[in-house]
């Protein structure tokens, strides 16, 4: 579609490579080594094999989809004046709906792993945004798994998007009190 407003202001962040791309590249090499060391309960177990091998596809299915999404060429994150759209999760939020933007991290010490940041955007009906989800393996996972997080179901995760994380915070902010209908 194209928007004929020539005052639309435009926004895109890039996925970094780093993260998606190590952990499909690890994950295999992981498995062959498993399936060679271990290849004599394999061989008179066959489920053993499949069991494994569908736990390491789920636990890929993340880092996989990001790749391929890095690879066709979209953006991480889009910014327009009227919403933001985030390619991992696959949400369009627009400006109007949003209550707040703030930043948050994972709250993890540098002991047990670095710390994650993520932009947490509050809407004021997420229920809207979840009924919007069209694949419903998808909507259901997200309907259960929307408390679990102190964050809420709508983030931006920066480990994700190529760039320093506190301009990209600081331009999300930007667009949202700029746009936010006030």
């Amino acid at each position: 579609m194209f928007d004929l407003n020539l005052n639309t202001m435009e926004e895109r962040f890039e996925f970094s490579p780093m993260k998606p791309i190590l952990l499909v590249i690890a994950a295999p090499a992981f498995y062959v080594v498993f399936v060679r060391y271990i290849s004599s309960s394999i061989q008179y177990h066959e489920w053993l094999n499949l069991i494994f091998l569908g736990g390491m596809l789920l636990f890929l299915w993340g880092p996989l989809r990001v790749t391929v999404l890095m690879l066709m060429l979209r953006p991480a994150v889009k910014l327009t004046d009227k919403y933001i759209s985030i390619t991992d999760t696959g949400y369009l939020i627009y400006w109007t709906d949003v209550k707040d933007v703030f930043m948050a991290d994972s709250g993890e010490t540098a002991v047990r792993g670095p710390q994650r940041y993520y932009v947490v955007i509050s809407v004021r009906d997420p229920e809207k945004y979840l009924k919007a989800i069209k694949n419903p393996l998808t909507r259901y996972y997200r309907w259960v798994t929307r408390n679990w997080r102190e964050t809420g179901a709508f983030e931006v995760d920066l480990s994700l998007v190529r760039g320093d994380e506190d301009e990209i915070f600081h331009t999300i902010l930007k667009y949202y009190q700029n746009n936010r209908g006030f």
